[in-house]
């Protein structure tokens, strides 16, 4: 937050033509849109963008995802542009969004626009501000190193964070629910199940909420016991299989492959030979992996040239191959190829 905001302050410009663009990415779930809609909030607090804050879900996600002219096109009427003076061409639309924003810079002062869950430059480009003043925040699950952006990493939070946000969220629901307190062994075992993954912590509070009657090691039991992890965690509105599902959704062909099969290998990470060996190739799939860190669904390893998987992002892995026989028929005859390599190499039991 504070990085964020010293790069929101408008003392603290680029430079007289930069436009500051600041960017936070991670995993789906890690918390991305909370700590931008709360940056914002306190930018405007501070009093620092006088010509408004304006946010656009681009659901870059989606089956569909939004475009920048469709963004453009919800944006100009919140400047007052009557419908029927909106223009026709999507360049034209552009250039109308450059003409409000500097006559808001002019009238009123600089303005924050926050573009949320986005997954290609292109949704973010036509919506630059000309003017230096403006700033732009965009949450992305990639780095688009396209565009320029400073950029606020978001991981998996600390065991004692992860504690900490169970209670409160049990605290905002009932100020006098201390079950994580009185539990503090079990609540720890939950957030690790959780892989101190902010959604997935959120929810098991919200369904710890509604039944006070369970203790926080009673849940956990459950939980363990579940041969469908992420299906436990789901509250009807909010869902880590669906957070993940989104981003699966998006992968190309070969990625979406050595995903599945990622989860599949065994121990906590993979070297570069497990995973050739995964997908019967002679090497593992440089730029493929690179594209999958980058997108937060592969992690670097204990090492270099070894590769690991969140846990949750592992178990919906997992949960892909064995939903489809395809999948389950190519994920057995990867096992079978790593266990060759083990015996081959002389590791096989280690």
């Amino acid at each position: 937050m504070a990085r964020l905001l010293s790069w929101l302050d408008p003392s603290t410009s680029g430079g007289p033509q930069a436009v500051l663009v600041s960017a936070v990415f991670g995993l789906g779930g890690i918390g991305k849109t909370t700590l931008a809609v709360e940056a914002a909030h306190a930018a405007r607090a501070n009093g620092w963008f006088p010509g408004g804050a304006l946010f656009v879900d681009l659901r870059g996600y989606d089956e569909t995802p939004a475009t920048a002219d469709q963004a453009l096109q919800s944006l100009l009427p919140t400047f007052g542009v009557e419908p029927e003076h909106i223009p026709a061409t999507a360049e034209e639309r552009a250039a109308l969004y450059l003409s409000v924003l500097d006559e808001q810079a002019a009238d009123r002062g600089p303005v924050l626009i926050l573009l949320d869950n986005v997954s290609s430059p292109d949704q973010v480009r036509p919506l630059l501000p000309g003017n230096s003043g403006h700033r732009l925040l965009v949450t992305a699950r990639d780095r688009l190193p396209q565009l320029g952006a400073r950029l606020v990493p978001l991981d998996q939070l600390t065991p004692q964070s992860a504690l900490g946000l169970l209670n409160l969220a049990l605290r905002v629901a009932d100020p006098h629910d201390s079950r994580v307190t009185d539990d503090v062994d079990g609540a720890e075992r939950l957030a690790a199940l959780c892989g101190h993954l902010p959604l997935a912590l959120q929810i098991a509070a919200g369904l710890l909420a509604r039944s006070r009657d369970i203790t926080v090691s009673d849940f956990v039991d459950d939980l363990t016991e579940s041969i469908d992890r992420l299906g436990h965690l789901n509250d009807s509105e909010r869902s880590v299989r669906g957070a993940f599902d989104l981003s699966y959704r998006q992968l190309p062909a070969a990625q979406g492959r050595l995903l599945r099969l990622l989860a599949l290998a065994p121990g906590l990470d993979a070297s570069d030979e497990v995973v050739a060996a995964l997908l019967g190739a002679d090497a593992p799939p440089a730029q493929d992996l690179k594209s999958l860190v980058r997108a937060h669904l592969v992690e670097h390893g204990n090492g270099r040239g070894r590769w690991r998987l969140h846990d949750l992002v592992r178990a919906f892995g997992a949960e892909v191959v064995a939903s489809d026989a395809s999948f389950r028929e190519e994920g057995e005859a990867a096992r079978e190829r790593v266990l060759e390599l083990y015996h081959r190499v002389g590791v096989c039991g280690r």
